[in-house]
């Protein structure tokens, strides 16, 4: 179902043709910028009964009720901030700027083109088989969404230690009962409710394969390299590093959860054969990279620390010592591999690839934009509201800023996806030697002091 209407900017008056394009969520806040002076223009809708609402809406026209009548008795609302919803006498003005809407799929602001929807240029560009796909990640995303701050609540109750509440939480608000008192019994409930909330953005079968994976590897150098790989995590248990990695990575569910909205269009394109990094000036309908800028550095710093635990285990893999890197040398024959995993773990991410000598796990490439991570964190950036364009510079240059990279909000939010899915996988591998520390046989060759039992 779509609706057409047309807004006055609030600021400078300009007028704006909008057709909006409805998502089956309940709540669709939708957002542009006025090509007249940059103010956010917002439209909110509410609709009754959303994932029903097209079959509703097509029993409505063929009964031949007008368009106003369709959207009003088929349950739609809507409310417009920062303009005025103006008249529409038969159809649209193609003198006045167009905006196509849609939170689901990725948008194309330019000329008006009766029945070319966002719906139909994605069902056009992927198939309908693929477009069905989309659908159903995104009913997921709607029957949980509303969910997601509690889900943010419990992973703070773990992270903090109140695991009576957290039990509580769990039991309640989740329908998830947590076997025992017991460290790993707490650990499966939390994974457990993540898992369920933020299966929408991972890839199909990636969760069930890399668990396996990585616990049958973990068995496998139990047997081969017994005293590597209890050295290994001994050196983990005491520098706390596996206890602070594990809270790191929790981090990360909060924010990406709060992202549900720009993400819906960045899901579509694992399914749009079309789609080339800035080629097309897509756009998100729910603009706001401000609330979003901090999340792929963030993300970044946590894949920064995972990579010590991909470099240890390569180690023992291949040298049967967590702490034995390749030798790496300079042109001049100077070996400048780390001596230890503690001065791996200060490598920074741009160069920590270089010291995994054939890697027993693919990292992958997309994920990994340390220079965009750098200009994150060093507020190297601009952005344009109204282009939805992502100016970053990437280079120390001084007072100078001569080496820029473009992109668009569309592919900021797509990078972010493909990190957190990295970041994601990576986490098993946490929680498989987090347990490794917690079950036997390997957790009664751990030595603890007794304030750590």
């Amino acid at each position: 179902m779509n609706i057409n209407l047309c807004v006055q900017c609030d600021e400078c008056s300009r007028k704006t043709n909008c057709r909006v394009g409805m998502s089956n969520r309940d709540v669709q806040p939708l957002k542009f910028s006025c090509k007249g002076c940059g103010s956010v223009i917002s439209l909110d809708f509410n609709v009754r009964g959303a994932n029903t609402l097209d079959n509703r809406a097509i029993e409505a026209i063929l009964a031949g009720k007008g368009p106003r009548d369709v959207r009003v008795n088929q349950g739609v609302s809507h409310k417009v901030s920062g303009a005025t919803e103006v008249p529409i006498e038969h159809e649209f003005d193609p003198a006045l700027d167009f905006v196509d809407l849609h939170l689901d799929f990725p948008v194309v602001f330019g000329e008006y083109v009766m029945g070319f929807t966002p719906f139909m240029q994605a069902s056009q560009r992927a198939g309908a088989e693929a477009t069905q796909f989309h659908r159903h990640r995104l009913h997921l995303i709607n029957e949980h969404y509303k969910k997601y701050p509690q889900v943010t609540k419990l992973i703070a109750m773990f992270s903090k230690g109140f695991f009576g509440p957290f039990r509580e939480t769990a039991r309640k608000r989740f329908k998830v009962e947590t076997k025992s008192n017991n460290l790993e019994d707490i650990n499966a409930t939390l994974y457990t409710v993540i898992s369920r909330h933020v299966l929408p953005f991972t890839l199909p079968d990636d969760n069930q394969q890399l668990v396996r994976g990585y616990s049958t590897l973990v068995m496998r150098l139990a047997q081969s390299s017994r005293p590597g790989l209890v050295a290994f995590l001994q050196e983990l248990f005491d520098t706390g590093f596996l206890a602070s990695l594990q809270r790191d990575c929790l981090k990360i569910y909060g924010p990406i959860l709060d992202a549900e909205l720009p993400l819906r269009p960045a899901l579509f394109l694992d399914l749009d054969p079309s789609y080339a990094e800035g080629e097309t000036a897509m756009r998100v309908s729910s603009q706001d990279f401000d609330e979003y800028r901090e999340v792929y550095k963030d993300m970044a710093e946590v894949l920064s620390r995972q990579l010590v635990l991909v470099a240890g285990i390569n180690n023992l893999l291949k040298r049967g010592d967590h702490n034995a890197f390749s030798e790496r040398k300079t042109k001049a024959g100077k070996n400048v591999a780390p001596k230890s995993l503690q001065d791996y773990a200060d490598v920074s991410l741009g160069n920590k690839l270089s010291d995994l000598d054939d890697p027993w796990i693919e990292v992958d490439p997309a994920a990994l934009d340390n220079e965009l991570r750098n200009a994150i964190a060093h507020n190297k950036m601009d952005y344009d509201e109204i282009s939805q364009s992502i100016t970053y510079y990437p280079k120390l240059e001084g007072m100078e800023r001569e080496t820029r990279r473009q992109i668009q909000l569309l592919d900021y939010m797509r990078r972010m996806l493909v990190l957190f899915r990295q970041v994601h996988r990576l986490h098993h591998l946490v929680k498989c030697l987090n347990y490794a520390l917690l079950l036997e046989p390997m957790a009664g060759l751990i030595k603890r002091d007794e304030k750590s039992t």
